[in-house]
């Protein structure tokens, strides 16, 4: 799960690809990189931090250019130590032709369309699915020749969608990617569009076009306050802005069963964001309607109900309000970092001990349900309990306004090996015994896409349900292959 956001336009565009870089450290935070043009030359500048650190004192006017792109990392895939860290610094770029490509999800058949690339005389320098992306739509255009047109708009345009064509077609998994090239801006999502992105356009005062942009999320366009049309890119559609023209022109490309993740309302993104046309914060507090309306039987044992910061806070007031029981900041988060994102058990306890505090009397002698997003590995669930029975709980429950996660990830998510998912081949007992809670609870299937509001059909619950949206063919040898890079980089 990484964050992307680009912008082509009529004015320099690095202080807000900075700005919005900053807004999307919530879907990483491991490394930071923006890729500008000014109509001659690219230029970049990135490392390894978060935005709000890396361009802390960086003059912006030296990312010359009124197009650029950037991405915020959250590592699903390559080794973790510096050196790869480094190497797996996204936008990635060509030289020939130029153009600097970003990507948010992962692919499924990685090795085999990697090991194509390769018979065909493509390189790579780096581990990110990101190169597959950009090499496959460089094939595309070679193949159609597209650059011999590339001051024809028309038939510009008729070569790329083919090209386009061509990754959809190759290139199986969850992805949305932008391609910032010397002629314009490319922005496109997989066929099944699972990973969010959006755009929208800047104004000037006579309602013309100045600026185009795309967001992995909507917050981004909500902080600046002066974008317009926002609207999600659809499930297999292609977008390209001409850096000349800056007039939007779309094409769904290769559509097929939307199923978009379900854990992105739940988890990743911010609260201010819109995903198909629902509001995240107001998605979460109607799960935690749901979840309250399925934990009735509860009420008479319990006493205080606490939000966990910073994603469960308005689905735990709402629960609270229904069941009429008292709302407490019982824990407080005092560091913004998310310990799911961390590359290692031993870094995501640690991040655990860092990010909260916890209040005694709130806690002392008090009943006390937690409200929480959702129990994937159990990490963070586990000292919770202790901490709270060590200020002098009599009571623990552990409350989810999502399923139990069961199967493993491959579309941008950190959890390939469902032998470290802690509701994996276990039932609600043996869950609850390893926590070391009074109860533990997980809001029914229904219960999700009712508190959702959004239809089955257009989610992918693979982790929750184990019916993936694409074919599967490679996943096994790419779980293995990344435990295998895990151990190595740990050891």
């Amino acid at each position: 799960m990484c964050g992307i956001f680009g912008l082509i336009g009529k004015e320099q565009v690095s202080p807000r690809l900075i700005a919005g870089a900053a807004r999307l450290q919530n879907r990483g935070h491991r490394s930071t990189k923006v890729f500008t043009f000014d109509g001659k030359f690219f230029y970049n500048h990135g490392g390894l931090a978060p935005a709000t650190l890396l361009f802390m004192d960086y003059d912006p006017r030296q990312l010359h250019g009124t197009s650029g792109i950037t991405h915020t990392r959250y590592v699903t895939a390559g080794k973790t130590s510096e050196e790869f860290l480094w190497r797996n610094i996204q936008p990635v770029f060509s030289d020939r032709p130029g153009m600097a490509t970003c990507n948010n999800g992962d692919l499924i058949n990685v090795y085999s369309q990697t090991q194509s690339l390769k018979d065909k005389g493509f390189s790579f320098q780096t581990e990110v699915d990101a190169k597959v992306i950009q090499n496959t739509l460089i094939d595309g255009l070679m193949r159609e020749k597209a650059y011999l047109h590339a001051k024809r708009p028309q038939l510009w345009i008729k070569h790329l969608w083919k090209a386009v064509e061509q990754v959809m077609t190759e290139c199986i998994g969850a992805y949305s990617v932008l391609c910032l090239m010397e002629n314009g801006l490319l922005a496109f999502r997989d066929s099944h569009g699972i990973r969010p992105l959006c755009m929208a356009r800047r104004l000037d005062a006579e309602g013309k076009t100045i600026e185009v942009g795309f967001s992995s999320e909507s917050s981004v366009f909500n902080y600046f306050g002066d974008y317009h049309d926002v609207r999600d890119v659809a499930p297999g559609e292609a977008v390209w802005v001409d850096r000349e023209w800056l007039n939007p022109v779309a094409q769904t490309i290769l559509p097929e069963r939307e199923a978009f993740c379900f854990f992105e309302y739940v988890y990743f993104a911010r609260p201010d964001s819109t995903m198909k046309e629902q509001r995240v914060e107001m998605a979460r507090a109607e799960l935690g309607a749901v979840l309250a309306e399925e934990c009735r039987d509860l009420a008479p044992e319990i006493d205080v109900v606490c939000g966990l910061p910073g994603t469960s806070i308005s689905a735990g007031q709402t629960f609270a309000h229904i069941l009429q029981k008292q709302y407490l900041n019982a824990i407080i988060k005092v560091d913004n970092r998310r310990s799911f994102q961390e590359t290692s058990d031993e870094k995501r306890r640690k991040a655990i001990d860092d990010k909260f505090i916890f209040i005694r009397d709130f806690i002392e002698g008090k009943r006390i349900a937690i409200i929480d997003d959702s129990n994937v590995r159990g990490t963070t669930a586990k000292k919770i309990v202790r901490r709270l029975f060590d200020l002098g709980a009599t009571a623990v429950h552990m409350l989810y306004f999502s399923p139990p996660i069961i199967g493993p990830c491959f579309y941008g998510i950190d959890t390939p090996d469902e032998t470290k998912l802690i509701a994996f081949g276990k039932d609600l007992e043996e869950i609850r015994a390893e926590m070391g809670c009074t109860t533990v609870r997980y809001i029914s299937h229904k219960g999700l896409y009712r508190g959702l509001g959004v239809p089955e059909g257009e989610l992918c619950t693979a982790c929750i349900t184990r019916n993936y949206p694409t074919d599967t063919s490679e996943l096994i040898a790419r779980a293995e292959g990344r435990r295998q890079e895990r151990k190595a980089s740990d050891s």
